[in-house]
């Protein structure tokens, strides 16, 4: 049945007169942007998000509210589908709160504690009855959040097929596959993916390079109709029926998310959602490869503001005494003067650092000699005890701590020791938590015993990225290298 057909009876129809005289015209400018095409291709997601959310001549609002309206007339007038069984219109309401004008919405994301493994579990992809599409979602799914695809880069949109995703974009080399990087702000021509999700893009390439692909615009894509649109099974509360693979993706991230009870992102969301995860996962000290990969696109930018405002940070300046020093004494100089004499100042800035010792007594006082970690006291005769004051980001040349109690805590000498070479640190979301480089460490995760002054998340977050987190990446690489 042809869409402009139903759109008579539509206009035609008297359970419509209340709202006909709101949605008409906007109906009828959505007919003649897709075309007088049958009617369950034209209400496909992808049309649909086009028309309400890129043509900017009305309000998505309006738009979205006409071809609601008409989509349950054509279900339920027409097709006489009961109210409760009719499928989900393509576009979730929440979606249009966040939409102005002049700014695009911001990414839906998943909770913090999310396991992304449960997006490619079988369970979820056997009502399809297609192996191919499932593996086509899976494929999609994995690129989006490891090589921090977006929907436009991975298929054809608006009819620019030039641009989509193509099969030459793919390299399998061994374990591990690697994929075109689409950004503009990149200078690294690829992304190299290994693990499951480069799994997940080599079983894929497998079968697209042995199926006859029978569209012929699609050809050339590597995400294209691996199955027989009358072969899919579906949930008819959610969609009626898919016609290409961004409708595919769509429905089951939309499937999955119902039954996972989480927020339905769109396929665009899932690179910024790997970007905030990212940082959840490495306590945020994986911004500076995210940049260096992608540049700071609006994705990344977005999701570091969503990690900055989930994240627990005591409210300080980001440089620290000394680094403002440093400035103030580079100012000084006029722009005649050479490098040299600006590295001379910075060194002798250091030189004139002494410890203070006052701080570091009444410190220790503070914590009756007694060692945060573990509590205990080293006592040598009555009255007479011993405790050590750690840097926590060294007070030295090279790492240029200050001499501060925001940058000190209170060890034995066998915690001061490990915590020098790395082997414990403080996480910085939690200064009260102990991170261990071995997790099975009985240490790792232990709160401190005793905590009765501020730490700055400054210095924390210095020793955790480059002293904590350097050991542990060697040692898990060494790890690797004996199992192999």
């Amino acid at each position: 049945m042809k869409i402009q057909e139903v759109f008579e009876s539509y206009i035609n129809s008297d359970k419509t007169k209340s709202s006909l005289k709101a949605h008409k015209g906007k109906v009828d400018k959505y007919i003649s942007f897709t075309g007088n095409q049958d009617v369950e291709t034209a209400l496909v997601e992808s049309l649909l998000r086009k028309y309400i959310f890129e043509d900017k001549e009305l309000k998505p609002k309006g738009k979205y509210d006409a071809l609601n309206n008409f989509y349950h007339f054509y279900y339920e007038e027409i097709l006489k589908v009961s109210k409760r069984n009719v499928p989900l219109f393509p576009i979730d309401t929440k979606e249009l709160v966040s939409w102005t004008n002049k700014e695009k919405r911001r990414p839906v994301y998943f909770p913090k504690e999310f396991d992304f493994n449960c997006l490619f579990e079988d369970r979820y992809y056997e009502h399809l009855n297609n192996y191919g599409a499932a593996l086509a979602v899976k494929a999609s799914l994995s690129l989006a959040l490891s090589a921090g695809y977006d929907s436009g880069e991975m298929f054809p949109t608006n009819g620019e097929h030039e641009k989509a995703m193509k099969m030459d974009d793919v390299i399998i080399e061994g374990d591990y596959v690697k994929v075109r990087n689409f950004s503009s702000q990149s200078t690294v021509p690829f992304i190299l993916m290994r693990g499951k999700n480069a799994e997940y893009i080599k079983e894929y390439h497998k079968l697209r390079m042995s199926f006859p692909i029978k569209k012929a615009w699609q050809k050339s894509h590597f995400i294209a109709n691996t199955w027989k649109t009358n072969e899919l099974s579906f949930d008819p509360k959610i969609a009626s029926r898919v016609y290409i693979p961004h409708d595919l993706v769509s429905y089951m991230l939309k499937y999955i998310s119902l039954k996972e009870g989480v927020p339905t992102p769109l396929i665009t969301d899932l690179r910024a959602n790997m970007v905030l995860h990212s940082l959840y996962n490495s306590k945020g000290s994986a911004l500076q490869d995210i940049i260096e990969l992608y540049g700071f696109l609006p994705f990344v930018k977005q999701a570091f503001e969503e990690y900055c405002m989930t994240t627990s940070r005591d409210k300080e300046p980001i440089f620290s005494v000394l680094a403002l020093e440093m400035v103030q004494s580079e100012e000084a100089f006029n722009d005649e003067e050479d490098e040299k004499k600006k590295i001379e100042s910075r060194i002798n800035v250091i030189d004139r650092l002494v410890r203070d010792s006052v701080k570091v007594k009444k410190l220790k006082k503070i914590y009756g000699n007694s060692c945060q970690i573990c509590n205990e006291q080293i006592t040598f005769i009555d009255g007479i005890s011993y405790s050590e004051v750690h840097h926590i980001q060294p007070f030295n040349k090279f790492h240029q701590g200050i001499d501060d109690n925001s940058n000190m805590i209170v060890l034995c000498p066998n915690h001061h020791k490990i915590f020098d070479m790395g082997i414990i640190a403080l996480d910085p979301e939690n200064h009260q938590r102990i991170l261990h480089v071995d997790s099975k460490n009985h240490l790792n995760q232990k709160m401190l015993v005793a905590s009765k002054h501020q730490l700055s998340s400054t210095h924390v977050r210095y020793h955790y990225e480059n002293i904590f987190m350097p050991l542990r990446e060697s040692l898990l690489e060494t790890r690797k290298q004996e199992v192999l």
